[in-house]
Formats: C-alpha cells, sequence, structure tokens
C-alpha cells in the first residue's frame, strides 16, 4: 500500500477518508476544512500556535496493523453489506454477501470479518469484481482522546 511504502522511505504521510462512497455532506466538508486549517496551523503554514482552535473535543484512535483487518472479494457480483460504517464487529461476523449475476438460484457468498474492531471502510457501488476491497475492520487504539478544535 502506497501509505506502507511512505512510512518505510522515512516520510511523513497524511491523509483521511470523510464518509467515502464519492460523496461529501456538509458535515464531512466541515471536518475536512476544520482538518486542513488545524494541520497547516501545526505546520507553520497558517499563522496560529500550533493547535487548531480552543475547542476541546474527543476522537477515537484506530489501526489497521495488518492485512486481517482487509477483506477482499474473491467473487464477483451483487454486494449485501451486513454491516455499516462505524459498526463494531466480531472477529466471525458477517461483513458482507455477494451474489453471482451470472447464475439465479446460487446462494450468495458470505465474507466474514476477521478480527474484531469496527467497520471503517466499505466498498461502493453495489457490484463488485474479484479483488476488490469489500470492508475493512480497524481496531480501537484509543477511545475519548481528547484533541483541540
Amino acid at each position: 500500500m502506497f501509505d506502507t511504502a511512505v512510512e518505510e522511505a522515512g516520510k511523513v504521510f497524511v491523509s483521511t477518508e470523510l464518509g467515502g462512497g464519492g460523496a461529501s455532506t456538509a458535515k464531512s466538508v466541515a471536518i475536512a476544512d476544520r482538518g486542513v486549517r488545524g494541520f497547516l496551523r501545526y505546520a507553520g503554514i497558517l499563522e496560529g500556535d500550533g493547535q487548531p482552535g480552543t475547542e476541546r473535543r474527543t476522537t477515537t484512535l484506530l489501526d489497521m496493523p495488518d492485512g486481517s483487518c482487509y477483506t477482499a472479494s474473491e467473487h464477483g457480483g451483487l454486494l449485501e453489506m451486513c454491516r455499516d460504517l462505524g459498526e463494531t464487529v466480531t472477529c466471525g461476523d458477517v461483513l458482507a454477501r455477494i451474489y453471482d449475476t451470472s447464475r439465479t438460484g446460487v446462494p450468495a457468498v458470505e465474507y466474514r470479518a476477521r478480527r474484531d474492531g469496527i467497520v471503517v471502510a466499505r466498498h461502493f457501488p453495489g457490484l463488485v469484481k474479484v479483488g476488490d476491497t469489500i470492508a475493512v475492520v480497524a481496531i480501537v487504539v484509543e477511545r475519548d482522546v481528547v484533541v483541540a478544535g
């Protein structure tokens, strides 16, 4: 993955995903704006004390430490997501089903979580191909971390 290559080269990698699905909302745009401005202040590019603001809020720190976080499709077809973004899952829970669109009457193939965690990414749109990432399950590193707004 690109972020792994960058970090292994000793470089800083900054990224975010805000909702996914190729769409934005007023809330995700506001989060992006606050985040970019806070990062630019922290980096000394915008004026400020290095803090994004005076408002305090909490966040949850997540990690995807290995390949068990990523569920890739081994089939092509119609995707039925069984867990929503932000939902907590346990290893073995059904994340999604894929229905073969070339054959009727064939049972769906179930894809299960390979670890406990939170669903942080999912495939969009409803059709998947072999190799597509269906879902990403992250582990919670720390909850209720106080950050500057």
